[in-house]
């Protein structure tokens, strides 16, 4: 029985300074879950080793390099080159570049390729428009982590309709649970929080998309309602230095922590009253489903994939994006009424179940399949 060989590009693993983003975290979540009797996966960094693929090879990922360090023609032979000494069935592709320079490699090599969108951007460059209109003919497959990511493929990069598919990029369950309790006082101890003390967070990447500084207003706000609390911004990227001035600004500096990134999730979750998503716009964070598994209440606006996961009421608190006395009243909502909080905590819980990184796996396996047997006439696999 012959495997399928995959070789997966991405452009970066890190965006705007931060040490890690979605779409490698899924690299660390995904590869080790696929069949190895049936796939080969090889993943491929478009540039040379730097902090965020370092980060990613301490979790555990293998990686290659294609050593690029600036857009150039040479890109394209880079990408043939690996699809010969991988003898690639698939090509599978992260990010402008790779979008842009695999979809042509994939064409001339004969092989298959999917491009992969995590999220959405407002403002995509004019030349990168002029060339979305040119490759769709190119475009063999879109993977999309959302409804609206599929849906801004379709009316802003021109993908055909009938080739995106919604893969949603799950996370592994099994290492995402709540921890011990002894360990949560320990860590507040640690960070100078009194155990009794509420504690609301926010994790990801420091970015204006992301929303903190509503967060931050809303802190202040909840302060004077619940004097005893304290927040977490958990996280690094390149807003940190402007937030940082902002919350001493708003003079909350002793109840705020700042703690930069942290590999340790699910203690940092284990120690929060709530969860605060606050994004202004957003794919679909693993940082959600992580947030899920370990059965957290759940502040957050409705937008993209948050609002297409959650469900108000249900498993979590919906607030106005950009709105801070929405949030604020979000929060002290779920700090005043425990059994709310408790239940939409038990209800993330059991949705979380659909979100297994071994679901996604499975769904990208099948892909590969079909692809593979459409383009070469026969299922690999007898």
């Amino acid at each position: 029985m012959s495997r399928i060989n995959v070789v997966r590009i991405c452009d970066k693993f890190g965006m705007r300074g931060s040490t890690t983003h979605g779409a490698a975290k899924g690299f660390a979540y995904q590869l080790p879950v696929f069949d190895p009797a049936k796939f080969k996966v090889t993943l491929y960094a478009l540039k040379k080793p730097d902090p965020a693929s370092r980060a990613l090879e301490a979790m555990g990922v293998e990686l290659k390099y294609l050593n690029h360090s600036k857009v150039s023609p040479a890109i394209l032979a880079s990408f043939l080159r690996a699809l010969r000494e991988e003898q690639a069935d698939i090509l599978h592709i992260h990010g402008w570049t790779s979008g842009n320079f695999g979809r042509l490699a994939g064409r001339i090599a004969g092989v298959p390729t999917i491009m992969h969108e995590h999220g959405s951007d407002p403002k995509i460059p004019r030349c990168q428009v002029v060339t979305d209109r040119f490759l769709s003919r190119f475009t063999d497959c879109a993977v999309a982590v959302s409804e609206s990511v599929a849906r801004y493929l379709v009316e802003r990069r021109f993908v055909r309709p009938e080739v995106v598919r919604v893969i949603r990029s799950g996370v592994p369950l099994d290492k995402f649970i709540r921890a011990a309790s002894e360990d949560v006082a320990s860590e507040k101890q640690r960070l100078g929080i009194p155990v009794g003390s509420p504690v609301v967070g926010m994790i990801g990447r420091l970015d204006v998309e992301k929303g903190i500084t509503y967060f931050l207003q809303a802190a202040k706000k909840v302060l004077s309602r619940a004097p005893d609390a304290y927040f977490l911004i958990v996280g690094d990227g390149p807003k940190r230095d402007e937030l940082e001035a902002e919350n001493r600004s708003l003079g909350i500096a002793d109840r705020v922590i700042f703690t930069g990134y942290r590999s340790d999730i699910a203690l940092v979750m284990s120690m929060l009253a709530a969860q605060v998503f606050a994004s202004l716009r957003e794919g679909t964070p693993h940082t959600l489903y992580e947030a899920m598994a370990v059965g957290q209440a759940i502040v957050s606006t409705p937008v993209d994939g948050l609002g297409e996961v959650l469900k108000d009421g249900y498993t979590a608190v919906f607030v106005e994006p950009g709105n801070a006395d929405q949030l604020a009243s979000g929060i002290l909502r779920l700090l005043s009424d425990r059994e709310l909080a408790d239940r939409l905590a038990r209800n993330t819980e059991e949705e979380s179940r659909k979100y297994d990184v071994r679901a996604t796996a499975s769904s990208l396996g099948s892909l590969y399949e079909e692809l593979y047997a459409a383009r070469y006439g026969k299922p690999r696999h007898t």
